[in-house]
């Protein structure tokens, strides 16, 4: 009973560490597309990050926002992302 509970407390810690990496990286790019293009494109960049949960993806992005030439184009890449994006864990 206690190694069952165990196990859902480092299952739950596990979930919740992923989650904050995920957000800490969501506000990371944000930040870089504050510096590099403009606020309003961060701002208009958080709420497509925020559907965006795998890390494999987001660190895709990160390669993009690197290589985008201007803001417009930063935006169409979160649009496509998050279009494509699933909500799950599938990569940890």
């Amino acid at each position: 009973m206690l190694s069952n509970r165990v196990w859902s407390w480092t299952d739950q810690w596990k979930r919740e560490g992923l989650e904050q990496g995920r957000q800490e990286t969501r506000h990371l790019l944000a930040r870089q597309a504050r510096h590099r293009f403009d606020p309003a494109v961060a701002a208009q960049a958080e709420p497509l990050l925020t559907a965006i949960a795998d890390p494999l993806q987001l660190a895709d992005l990160g390669d993009a926002l690197l290589s985008c030439a201007d803001g417009t184009a930063w935006l169409h890449v979160l649009h496509q992302a998050r279009s494509t994006s699933t909500t799950g864990d599938e990569h940890p």
